[in-house]
């Protein structure tokens, strides 16, 4: 049973337990307050630790989405002009020059004596096309700001910005002035090369990337720079060692590896190429669709097909450029899906007629007969036509020429020997130097030889296109010789001026004259003298053989080479009637008594 004081000692021990659950809430709220104010501390610290020189170095590695994150925390952290404007620069960087307008504006606000954002302003000015409105801030912030040399540098600098409003002279001049004042200001250096380039001075810009390692050693940006002029210029080692030493000196100098990237384009290594360029968007962190465009375009270039439409996809809906439709077409050709490659081609060539070149007919054209193939056919005549079409548009004169071939060889193939003709006479007028130079004549004059084999003279035409096929086989012929002039230890085309002359001119007539007996003589010289494979050469020393034994017998009655022949004849093929009979190992065939003795000629192969 409790008293009074049992109830007062009651309320009295509550009273202490609930001071002290209250004086537990005062400290954990104190402490979450003074948790949250060290975070404060810590962030104002951490944005105040990164300066606006970091930022600009990361511009400068192109790592913008970094650049921008800074610029905007410390213009939010600290206010100031200075700020403002490094924060206009960035924007002004990315070609944003509405934000970088409006960024300028406020810094001029926060301090109108802060001639950086004019020289901002009169830049923003300068990039939309208005050059009084520019010169007028420009000359104003020279004014004020002349002892200044990083406001002498940024007005030297605007005047580089922008190659169509450009102005090199005023870019030197003001960059001069800007080094007089401060001989260690490296990028004023770099600004005067950028301006020198834009005059084509390749040397004198040289010479001032040369002066900015002098004011700051090992500066990736200047070795880069070099790097870049040698690459313009086609030096293309002195280029290589400049890039890499950009490298050295900044192992995360994401340009460098972009301009790495586009070198061994150049140079055809396209799997370094790629290489380089994926390091370039890793260390530049960047976004821009853009960029991930001219990925897709390098691993497509290094056979990653694969991968180039993945980078595609992933920018899809993003940039609005019809370069996305060819790439889609060319690398759906490549993973042999043809009706897509077809319709993003022609949807590309519809929209931006402008923009076509040669390879866009030509992956087009590939692709409808990579569709026919699957369809059984050796390919599609619309397909042939816009190969051609994009050969005919090529402007690289040996690249057309393997197109050309690449048809001929096509259609060649299918027995369509007037497509043949045109293709390889294209391609041999255009690159008559190339390796391939002696098959492409080769199967030109079999092109020629056969479309005349196909012809049949017969009906009331029979006159006129034995006229044809007789012009067609001396053409043949002539094809021929090119290839014994370039080629003369190679026999097959001797054996092919033999059988198109043979068939050019009447049967008696070119055996009573011999006109194609030296020819064929020579292919066989030359066949039994390669003993590495004689079964290659047996179906046509055979019609050889069999010439020369009936033209030695008949028309230059030397029996003794006739009879040899003959029996060269018989040891490939024991069978023969034409050598029995010549030798009198058979009876011969009733014939009239004008032709009696004589062995028949040899069949038209």
């Amino acid at each position: 049973m409790y008293t009074i004081f049992n109830i007062w000692g009651l309320f009295f021990e509550d009273q202490i337990f609930y001071r002290n659950i209250n004086r537990v809430k005062m400290n954990r709220n104190m402490k979450i307050k003074f948790v949250a104010l060290a975070f404060s501390v810590l962030a104002f610290i951490n944005v105040q630790a990164q300066t606006v020189q970091d930022g600009l170095a990361l511009i400068h590695t192109e790592r913008f989405n970094e650049a921008g994150g800074l610029f905007k925390k410390l213009a939010q952290a600290t206010p100031s002009g200075d700020n403002q404007y490094y924060l206009g620069y960035y924007y002004l960087k990315i070609n944003q020059l509405d934000s970088a307008q409006q960024a300028f504006e406020k810094g001029v606000q926060l301090d109108e004596k802060s001639y950086l954002n004019q020289v901002g302003l009169g830049t923003v000015a300068l990039g939309k096309g208005d050059r009084a409105k520019a010169k007028e801030l420009f000359d104003n912030a020279e004014k004020k700001g002349k002892k200044n040399a990083e406001v002498l540098y940024r007005l030297g600098e605007a005047y580089t910005l922008f190659e169509k409003n450009s102005d090199p002279a005023e870019a030197i001049r003001l960059l001069d002035e800007a080094v007089k004042r401060d001989k260690n200001l490296a990028d004023a250096y770099i600004a005067k090369g950028d301006a020198l380039m834009l005059r084509n001075e390749g040397g004198a810009a040289v010479t001032a990337y040369e002066y900015a390692l002098t004011a700051k050693p090992n500066y990736a940006v200047a070795h880069n720079r070099v790097g870049e002029i040698y690459l313009r210029g086609k030096n293309y080692n002195l280029a290589l060692e400049n890039y890499k030493k950009a490298i050295e000196s900044d192992p995360n100098f994401a340009p460098a590896y972009k301009d790495l990237a586009e070198l061994y384009y150049l140079a055809q290594k396209y799997k370094q190429a790629a290489e380089n360029f994926d390091l370039f968007m890793q260390k530049s962190g960047s976004t821009d669709p853009r960029l991930t465009l001219r990925g897709a375009q390098f691993a497509f270039v290094a056979d990653d097909y694969a991968k180039s439409l993945s980078l595609l996809e992933s920018i899809k809906g993003k940039i609005d450029d019809p370069i996305l439709k060819r790439m889609y077409g060319w690398s759906y050709f490549k993973t042999n899906e043809a009706d897509k490659a077809i319709e993003s081609l022609n949807d590309f060539i519809k929209v931006a007629p402008e923009k076509v070149i040669g390879d866009d007919y030509k992956y087009l054209g590939r692709s409808y007969n990579l569709k026919a193939t699957a369809d059984g056919k050796p390919y599609d005549s619309t397909g042939v036509v816009y190969i051609m079409k994009g050969a005919d548009l090529d402007t690289n004169k040996a690249e057309a020429a393997n197109t050309y071939k690449e048809v001929a060889a096509l259609v060649y193939g299918a027995k369509d020997y007037d497509q043949a003709i045109t293709a390889y006479a294209k391609g041999i007028a255009l690159d008559s130097s190339a390796k391939s130079i002696i098959n492409d004549y080769y199967y030109l004059g079999l092109s020629y030889f056969q479309k005349a084999s196909k012809m049949i003279a017969q009906g009331a035409d029979s006159a006129q296109v034995a006229q044809m096929k007789r012009s067609l086989n001396i053409k043949a012929d002539s094809v021929f010789a090119i290839v014994n002039v370039k080629s003369p230890e190679w026999p097959y085309a001797y054996y092919w001026r033999g059988v198109s002359l043979y068939n050019a001119y009447d049967r008696q007539e070119n055996i009573d004259k011999g006109i194609s007996a030296p020819y064929y003589a020579k292919f066989a010289e030359l066949a039994e003298k390669d003993t590495t494979d004689q079964a290659k050469y047996k179906g046509f020393l055979k019609v050889v053989y069999n010439y020369l034994g009936f033209y030695n017998m008949t028309t230059v009655k030397d029996d003794a080479k006739a009879k040899e022949y003959w029996n060269k004849l018989l040891a490939i093929d024991p069978e023969n009637v034409n050598a029995k009979e010549a030798l009198g190992l058979a009876q011969p065939a009733a014939q009239p008594a004008a032709t009696a003795g004589k062995a028949a000629a040899p069949k038209k192969k």
